[in-house]
């Protein structure tokens, strides 16, 4: 008898974990966003410049970055005139800055998605915070 309960016991102790495994595993998988999921949040909301939250904001919409610009933390209803276009290319987004200059981000999004990092070939070029959101929290 007590040999067919340590059996019991093993095999129910391996397929828990096997269960747990597979259960932690799929949620690392399904928490990467893809290009079109990041283009969503970034046009869901307003979002403010790293060393400048108080007085530059930033929306997306409909394939255009709008730049507002604000004191204490009040911003123009209407945005500075000028605009960059973006758009998706591969996993990239890429923003026609005008002139020549096109950049190429890879974007990632951390803290429930209210801070998103912007890096060009690798390195960190800028940070944005989710305007309505408690991202202070995270830093």
């Amino acid at each position: 008898m007590k040999n067919i309960f340590n059996k019991f016991l093993l095999l129910f102790t391996l397929i828990s974990s096997l269960i747990f495994m597979n259960c932690e595993n799929s949620n690392e998988l399904s928490s990467e966003l893809t290009i079109q999921q990041k283009v969503v949040l970034l046009e869901g909301t307003e979002w403010l410049l790293k060393g400048f939250e108080d007085s530059v904001m930033h929306t997306f919409k409909d394939g255009k970055q709008f730049t507002y610009y604000g004191t204490n933390s009040v911003f123009s209803k209407d945005p500075i005139p000028g605009t960059f276009d973006y758009t998706i290319t591969g996993n990239l987004l890429t923003i026609d800055l005008h002139f020549g200059n096109i950049k190429s981000y890879e974007i990632e999004f951390s803290c429930n998605n209210t801070i998103v990092k912007f890096y060009e070939n690798g390195e960190l070029n800028k940070i944005l915070y989710n305007k309505g959101s408690n991202y202070k929290s995270c830093l």
